[in-house]
């Protein structure tokens, strides 16, 4: 029976298909440090029965290697295999569509088809593309419009690849530089106007937001100085966009996080992540993972809420 429990959203599916795909690319890692994982959809269903979870909204971040070619046809199979883990097990999983953003037209028939003809619930969006530019790119305008048009749910994630290396060589890039991956995303986002211009887009932000909930007050501040006069940076503007976003606890649960959390957005936005199977089943019991409110993310996933 499945458990009456809040829905994890950031939760990843990397069949051995897509696994064998990535090792033919020259693919081991997803990042440094991070293996391609042994999953099968078993072992989620498992971890969402031992931790009361009643499901999971399916993600498969790709790695740049998987756009160094021409990457649609292994997006389309990537979101054909993970739509069809979703309608396997209906009322358990999710699912979530890559997009092939090396290709703008492509991505918007991609968006076409994962949504309309695989009925997916959503997108997954790395935070940074593989030359480093942010989602605010002029580039993928026609993209958050289109994705604003539907109303569309869009998960963002650290790109696996992120070019950044911020901490150095020394930290694993997942440390660090995942954390500011999605930071530089969000504040792109807010004052390239992209959340003003698109207010129908539901955005989760993984690992609650990075630094975003520790920024906030700086970001508020922007339009008393380095942005002065600048109508997406008032405190006004910028309390409001941080406010719509939706946040994930993946690896982000401690009562620190929550706190800060709950300065920027309300309980019904703190959504329920844990970052299966990169967290391990002790790791996630252990944290506990819950929603510290109403669980926001019936609201977006209502396929998996009733």
């Amino acid at each position: 029976m499945r458990p009456a429990g809040p829905i994890d959203v950031h939760h990843h599916a990397y069949p051995p298909a897509l696994t064998a795909a990535l090792r033919d690319l020259g693919v081991t890692e997803l990042a440094p440090g991070v293996p391609l994982p042994d999953w099968k959809p078993d072992d989620s269903l498992r971890l969402l029965d031992r931790a009361g979870l009643a499901a999971a909204v399916l993600s498969a971040p790709l790695p740049d290697a998987a756009f160094a070619r021409r990457s649609g046809p292994l997006v389309r199979a990537v979101n054909e295999g993970t739509a069809g883990l979703a309608e396997d097990r209906p009322g358990r999983f999710g699912a979530l569509a890559c997009l092939p953003l090396d290709d703008p037209d492509g991505t918007l028939l991609e968006i076409g088809f994962a949504l309309d003809v695989l009925g997916m619930d959503g997108v997954v969006l790395p935070a940074s593309l593989p030359d480093g530019r942010t989602l605010a790119d002029l580039s993928l305008v026609p993209v958050f419009d289109e994705l604003d048009r539907r109303g569309a749910v869009a998960l963002v994630h650290p790109n696996p690849s992120v070019a950044c290396r911020c901490a150095g060589p020394s930290v694993p890039p997942s440390l660090v530089d995942f954390a500011l991956d999605t930071t530089r995303a969000v504040a792109g986002l807010v004052f390239g106007g992209t959340l003003r211009r698109c207010p129908r887009v539901r955005l989760i932000v993984a690992h609650a937001g990075g630094a975003v909930p520790y920024l906030a007050r700086r970001f508020a501040l922007a339009g008393t100085w380095v942005l002065a006069g600048d109508v997406h940076a008032t405190p006004e503007a910028v309390d409001a966009a941080l406010h719509g976003l939706y946040y994930d606890t993946a690896q982000s649960e401690s009562p620190g996080v929550l706190e800060c959390l709950r300065e920027v957005t309300d309980d019904s936005h703190i959504l329920t992540g844990t970052d299966f199977p990169f967290m391990t089943d002790e790791v996630i019991l252990a944290a506990g993972f819950r929603s510290p409110g109403p669980d926001g993310a019936a609201g977006l996933f209502p396929r998996l809420a009733r």
